[in-house]
């Protein structure tokens, strides 16, 4: 699939992985910081990231959910 407007193709890369309410926030987050949501996005996995690295695990959501 192409896209001509790459805004809509960055929301649509984004979208994907999220349920609408969860877009939503982090389109009104990335509003609060002046940013794109793309690019807070990113910011967000390597923060992840970098908390595995320090701490030698990562909090999943999905793991939380399959415990319980």
């Amino acid at each position: 699939m192409t896209y001509d407007d790459k805004a809509h193709r960055h929301d649509h890369q984004v979208k994907v992985r999220l349920d609408d309410e969860d877009f939503s926030e982090l389109k009104d987050y990335a509003l609060e910081r002046k940013t794109q949501h793309s690019v807070l996005s990113r910011d967000i996995i390597l923060a992840a990231l970098a908390f595995r690295r320090e701490h030698g695990y990562l909090p999943l959501l999905n793991e939380k959910k399959a415990s319980a």
